[in-house]
């Protein structure tokens, strides 16, 4: 300050800038006492044990925030500016979902996610107040796997674009699903499907793909489509008239029929007419350019894209997590096809899941998903179908979480979806009326769209309408995995172990490929109003599908998945009803002469038991099986609802069955051997015997042949190399058995079986064997004629077998 002399005040200049320095001091001082109370506002009580999914606590009152993870059904979205800790709130959510033993499939643009792949220093993590037991659990539980597509830095992923969709579905779906296939193709042949050219070839690609495949035209590599796109009737009729091709007539000259007298016979389309020749030439080149080169790498570099593969454990009772480390695939263009492919992919395994009762089977997370999902008129390849998954993935338990910084610059239509979000930090006008737009549509509070600005890191409005009707200011938790620069190939290639790289080989490029005539054939008859009126050529689906739980109660309603056979201990009792598969109704039928023949036995025992003839402790243990059989029986019909506690069910009778069937054998045995008088249930228990025996034989085989058997100890790398040995080099993971496998081989036993015991017969009978008791020559005849017909029955199901021609449906 200058005085009024106009020297200076140097205590009064002193003064000031201590006012000055010590109102600076002040402010740094509550900014830091600001984030003191924010970071201890995310710590838990000690006391807290979470029972659902923790993602932090409250900034009003430092309440945790456990939410059950059912909230994630109706699917939702992260948004907040780049610094707002929008990854950590999305890893946050993802350790969660996998605590919840939810497997998750994560696409990871720019590699921030991969490092869930590795845990946090626990010294950290107790210094922030985080919970050291659970942070362990996440990572024995865990089983991260990163994909890198068109590299093997990770663990290789490609696309098989020729897989076509799941046999067993209605013909509106299968003609939503073949039309995503054709898409696909057109998009990766470089062609708009939103502008003219490509909505004319999308629809000719549709019909050569649903046709050719339903007739057997090879359509099933790049080089074999584009042959058939540039010349699609010459291509038709050497498939359907062969003859033509290698006959001729007295003058020399092949007798084909002309396309007009195939589209007759076949009900097909002009397809030369629908495109014209240098088009389909066009569009040949373009397609048959995919089957050589680098573009090889997109298709056949690995593992194809399975989401079976994503959800089940290489190793046994770990939860996956499948990182898709999109920075391996440079061209914009393959990226967006990969997406696209990815979600059709999931789409498909959608329609193939029996519709879940708040299960949740699988998490899908998108990071940074303004490139795939951008507003209207802008339409990529992959964004029709993000948009079908989103509604309906609800129904078949699938938890669809979207996150983006660019809220303006994604469709709104899809973010509204989200029944829940996390609102972080905005400061960019166009963001905030975006969000504010959003909020509107969905019947939030608007009045939080003035808090974004000021939110600071981890900090986020959880809009959740499930959880509270208020929005919930919420402190991000900290992680349980390390958080970091996004990761690079080179350690991406460190973090993958050899067991995860031998499953993954088990899984590669390379096997033989879905030809889809089912799913054809469905899409070709088109869509029905009147259900009862389709029919399934092959067999394979029923003609409405029945959304059920699975296993016995499925099958009662004739509903039968590709899922590994399981005896179940007495169960579906309603299927000697309403049953339509023969080998459940076959498994029920001995289910239910189980029943009464325990029920007979134990009878028989306490008769015994009061003459004296046996111990107590016979009573106890007959009793003790008979009350656990009863109340299996009441509790699968009490729990027919509960698909979780029906899976449990499973699990203990299967169990069961091997001390219900030692214990059937023993009272067999005695009563052969020894001096039980079973009081007349001598038949009926050995006939019980047979059966239940045949099915749990049947069951070990079965899970032996899928590797569903596994041992305690050594490494999961040996159990693999050993189920590769043991099945000479099978891919193990590929192989299912459905019911009408198990049946066929079944009744091939049977089949071989009889045919030598009439055979025996025969001989005997004719005295060819020694030294044996002549049987009436009257049962010669009639014994061979059977015996004959069994004999035809074999050579010829034999014969098909050896050269691979047998019948799916046998």
């Amino acid at each position: 300050m200058v005085s009024d002399d106009g020297t200076s005040n140097s205590s009064d200049l002193g003064a000031d800038v201590d006012e000055k320095v010590g109102g600076l001091a002040r402010i740094v001082g509550d900014i830091f006492s600001t984030d003191s109370a924010m970071a201890e506002s995310s710590k838990p009580n000690a006391n807290f044990k979470p029972t659902g999914m923790f993602l932090g606590s409250r900034r009003d009152n430092a309440k945790p925030i456990d939410i059950p993870p059912q909230v994630l059904a109706r699917h939702a979205a992260m948004l907040g500016s780049t610094g707002s800790g929008k990854t950590v709130m999305a890893k946050a959510l993802i350790e969660e979902a996998a605590i919840a033993k939810i497997p998750s499939l994560i696409i990871d643009p720019q590699g921030d996610l991969a490092r869930l792949a590795l845990g946090i220093d626990e010294k950290d993590l107790t210094a922030q107040g985080g919970d050291v037991s659970r942070a362990r659990k996440l990572l024995d539980m865990c089983e991260v796997r990163i994909w890198t597509p068109l590299r093997s830095k990770g663990l290789p992923l490609c696309i098989d674009p020729f897989r076509a969709p799941p046999a067993d579905l209605d013909p509106e779906e299968a003609i939503t699903a073949w039309d995503m296939v054709a898409a696909g193709f057109t998009s990766l042949a470089g062609y708009d499907v939103e502008k003219a050219q490509g909505k004319v070839i999308k629809p000719f690609l549709y019909e050569i793909l649903v046709e050719g495949t339903k007739l057997g035209v090879d359509v099933g590599d790049f080089r074999s489509l584009a042959k058939v796109v540039r010349e699609p009737h010459h291509e038709f009729i050497r498939q359907l008239y062969p003859q033509c091709f290698v006959e001729e007539d007295e003058d020399g000259k092949m007798d084909v029929p002309t396309w007009e007298e195939v589209m007759i016979e076949y009900g097909l389309t002009d397809f030369e007419e629908r495109l014209p020749k240098t088009t389909r030439n066009d569009l040949a080149r373009r397609l048959s350019a995919f089957s050589s080169g680098v573009n090889q790498l997109l298709f056949s570099n690995g593992v194809p894209i399975d989401i079976d593969s994503f959800v089940e454990p290489a190793i046994p009772g770990k939860i996956p997590l499948n990182i898709v480390y999109l920075n391996t695939i440079q061209d914009e263009a393959q990226k967006q096809y990969f997406v696209q492919e990815l979600s059709r992919e999931l789409y498909d395994w959608m329609l193939t899941q029996q519709p879940a009762e708040g299960e949740l089977k699988l998490l899908f997370f998108m990071d940074e998903v303004a490139p795939y999902l951008p507003p209207h008129p802008r339409n990529p390849p992959a964004k029709d179908l993000i948009k079908l998954i989103f509604k309906q993935a609800r129904k078949y338990g699938v938890a669809c979480v979207l996150a983006t910084q660019n809220v303006s610059d994604v469709d709104y239509k899809i973010l509204a979806q989200a029944n829940t979000t996390f609102i972080g930090r905005f400061t960019q006008p166009q963001d905030v009326e975006k969000v504010r737009h959003l909020l509107k549509e969905s019947g939030g509070d608007q009045d939080l769209v003035a808090q974004l600005p000021t939110l600071g890191p981890g900090q986020f409005q959880m809009v959740a309408p499930d959880v509270d009707p208020a929005p919930v200011p919420i402190q991000c938790r900290w992680l349980y995995t390390d958080h970091g620069a996004p990761l690079n190939e080179d350690q991406v290639e460190e973090l993958i172990g050899e067991e995860i790289r031998a499953w993954a080989k088990t899984r590669s490029a390379g096997k033989s490929k879905n030809r889809g005539a089912g799913a054809a054939k469905a899409a070709s008859r088109g869509s029905s109003w009147n259900k009862s009126d389709v029919k399934d050529e092959l067999g394979l689906v029923e003609a409405a599908r029945i959304k059920s739980i699975g296993g016995m109660t499925a099958a009662a309603h004739g509903v039968v998945d590709d899922s590994a056979f399981e005896v179940r201990l007495m169960g579906g009792l309603a299927v000697l009803k309403d049953g339509r598969d023969p080998l459940y109704t076959m498994q029920a039928t001995a289910n239910t002469a189980s029943v009464i023949a325990l029920a007979w036995t134990l009878v028989a025992l306490m008769l015994a038991w009061r003459d004296r003839d046996l111990d107590w402790w016979w009573i106890l243990a007959g009793a003790g099986i008979s009350a656990v059989t009863g109340l299996v029986i009441a509790l699968e019909g009490l729990l027919s609802h509960d698909t979780e506690l029906l899976r449990k069910l499973t699990k203990f009778a299967r169990t069961f069955q091997l001390f219900l069937v030692a214990w059937l054998w023993t009272l067999v045995l005695w009563s052969e051997f020894g001096e039980l008088n079973l009081r007349g249930a001598q038949p009926v228990l050995e006939i019980v015997v047979v059966w239940v025996s045949v099915f749990a034989i049947i069951e070990f085989v079965n899970r032996f042949r899928l590797g569903k058997i596994h041992w305690n100890g050594s490494s999961a790398l040996d159990k693999i190399v050993g189920f590769s040995t043991v099945l000479t080099g099978a891919q193990i993971t590929e192989m299912k058995s459905n019911s009408s496998q198990i049946m066929s081989g079944l009744r091939l036993g049977l089949h071989c079986f009889t045919f030598v015991w009439l055979s025996t017969l025969l001989m005997l009978s004719e005295g060819v064997l020694p030294d044996t008791t002549s049987i009436a020559s009257s049962w010669g005849r009639p014994t061979l004629w059977l015996a004959s017909l069994y004999g035809l029955i074999v050579i010829s199901e034999l014969w098909l077998r050896m050269r691979g021609r047998m019948p799916s449906e046998y």
